[in-house]
């Protein structure tokens, strides 16, 4: 499967908007309901423990601040299906990735909507805004 192909794809079906930067980037945007949009990266690079390329989702929830709760957020990531949190930038993100050459398009659709749509989720609660 060519991944960004099949993300052009899928965004297009569900409404959503897709901007390639070259063959490992990608800005997707994910409508996730109620007039509701969350900016997801997609990208593809080689992981730092096997060196295989992986298909990486990101979206940003906020600035990471002392007033967020570390320990609460990290207890958050045992209900997530593909997805975790990390803090990277500056900023709380949910990220999912998985090996590029075996991922599933059922997965790679189920990776989206659970990174867009806990991002977003995750932003009303701990900022009652929608930035990203």
């Amino acid at each position: 499967m060519n991944l960004f192909t099949f993300i052009k794809q899928y965004v297009d079906d569900i409404g959503g908007q897709f901007t390639d930067y070259d063959h490992t980037k990608a800005v997707v945007v994910i409508p996730i309901g109620k007039n509701r949009f969350q900016t997801v990266l997609a990208t593809v690079k080689p992981s730092q423990i096997s060196g295989k390329d992986l298909a990486i989702f990101t979206s940003k929830v906020c600035e990471f601040t002392s007033t967020i709760n570390a320990r609460e957020i990290l207890e958050e990531n045992a209900m997530f299906d593909y997805s975790k949190f990390m803090i990277e930038d500056g900023y709380l993100k949910v990220e999912a990735s998985c090996p590029a050459a075996t991922v599933t398009e059922e997965q790679v659709k189920e990776m989206l909507q659970e990174v867009a749509t806990m991002s977003d989720k995750f932003e009303m609660e701990l900022t009652g805004q929608d930035v990203f």
